[in-house]
């Protein structure tokens, strides 16, 4: 092959490459990897197999009978940025239908790829992320002392997150830290008699921690068969689970309070919870830097999810089925608006259904868990029952969560993303 052929091929393969390093590392399912890529490689004229791992992507082309890899540059962490998947997969439909030449995209993802796009003002994201922070307490049944105890700590621990992350903290003791930090302020409220609702004013900022794309994203890896990126997400959700549980318990321990591992509280169904879902769901997509043009579609999703899963709790489904129906329903929603405003479905989904993650069950377990530990064989059978029916509960919720999203595609819309 002559140089200038050589130098075409090296583009395209750096192009294909780029492309879906950057889908990776902010958050898209590996099939959305796959297929994104393959309709690049399809457009560039070449025959592209993707290996797909948690810290790399390997390529390999077939040309004139011969193989040729390359390796991506490390994937240094995961992040979750809306905006980057939107508008990579927009430059993909553009090179597809010839609008833009191939150098021009790679100019424009080279400067994504060092100035992601951010478009919430720092002030804004914290302060709704607090309110969202607040609305799921409220929706735990928290007193509106609750509500304003967690947006503090939520806020809080957010700025701290972002100060811990510029010194280029470990991510895993970043969520120690901040699960740490929303535990005492938590603590301090309660000490002080300034709720009546203690526990999801100790648990919620601590919930609001928890990894729930990760984990929606390795369920969703294992149901497409992408096991190694799959259990590699797994395995980075739980260690991330026991960094935050860790930090929340260290602080109930200063502060002389304990994670109850049943709830003391039965359920109370209210329907104006749906409004706080959509606080909820609000929350979570600025955090995820959705566009703005499909904010209120996020909130949408995120309050007809709440309101399927508080009417299939009314009927007697269970909160179990609940999660999985109203992932269903908001998986149709985001079919349909991902198409009419040509954006990811991840975009609109996540910030909709990460709120149904339940990590107050998983708190509860984890606390059971660490207190049967401590007594041994004197633990009492309703402690070793209430654990395991927690840990159930959070494994079953949580799985209902990304096979909900997926049955929608799997079932009516096999061919399309």
């Amino acid at each position: 092959m002559t140089p200038t052929v050589l130098q075409e091929i090296d583009q395209k393969f750096h192009l294909v490459l780029l492309t879906a390093r950057l889908l990776l590392q902010n958050s898209a399912a590996t099939e959305r990897v796959h297929r994104v890529t393959g309709q690049l490689a399809d457009s560039l004229g070449i025959e592209a197999r993707l290996l797909v791992s948690y810290e790399a992507i390997t390529l390999t082309t077939k040309i004139h009978n011969q193989f040729y890899s390359r390796i991506s540059t490390p994937i240094p962490a995961m992040k979750i940025n809306m905006m980057v998947m939107t508008q990579v997969m927009r430059l993909v439909d553009d090179i597809q239908q010839g609008h833009k030449t191939l150098e021009e995209v790679t100019d424009e993802l080279e400067l994504i790829n060092h100035y992601a796009p951010h478009h919430y003002p720092q002030w804004f994201l914290v302060l709704m992320l607090g309110i969202a922070g607040g609305s799921l307490a409220k929706i735990f049944h928290g007193d509106w002392s609750t509500f304003l105890i967690v947006s503090l700590a939520t806020a809080l621990g957010l700025i701290l997150r972002q100060q811990l992350a510029k010194h280029k903290f470990n991510g895993f003791i970043i969520a120690f830290f901040a699960a740490f930090l929303g535990g005492c302020i938590s603590a301090i409220g309660i000490k002080l008699g300034w709720t009546t609702t203690p526990e999801p004013c100790l648990l919620v900022p601590s919930m609001m921690l928890v990894p729930g794309v990760h984990l929606i994203n390795a369920v969703l890896d294992m149901v497409y068969n992408h096991q190694i990126t799959g259990i590699a997400r797994l395995n980075f959700s739980l260690v991330m689970l026991i960094a935050i549980l860790f930090g929340l318990l260290l602080s109930g321990s200063i502060m002389d309070i304990s994670v109850a591992v049943n709830s003391t509280k039965p359920p109370i169904l209210q329907p104006e919870n749906i409004l706080f879902a959509g606080f909820v769901a609000a929350g979570f997509a600025i955090l995820f830097n959705v566009p703005k043009g499909i904010l209120w579609v996020c909130i949408l999703c995120g309050m007809v999810g709440y309101g399927m899963r508080f009417f299939s709790i009314y009927i007697g489904l269970g909160i179990i089925w609940g999660n999985l129906l109203a992932s269903m329903v908001v998986g149709l929603m985001t079919v349909y608006f991902s198409r009419r405003f040509k954006v990811p479905s991840a975009a609109i989904a996540f910030g909709a259904v990460v709120g149904m993650i339940p990590g107050i069950f998983m708190f509860r377990a984890g606390s059971g868990l660490i207190l049967m530990m401590k007594l041994g064989i004197n633990s009492d059978i309703s402690l070793i029952a209430n654990t395991i029916v927690m840990a159930g509960t959070a494994l079953l919720m949580t799985l209902g969560i990304p096979v909900g999203l997926a049955l929608p595609n799997l079932l009516f819309f096999r061919s399309d993303d």
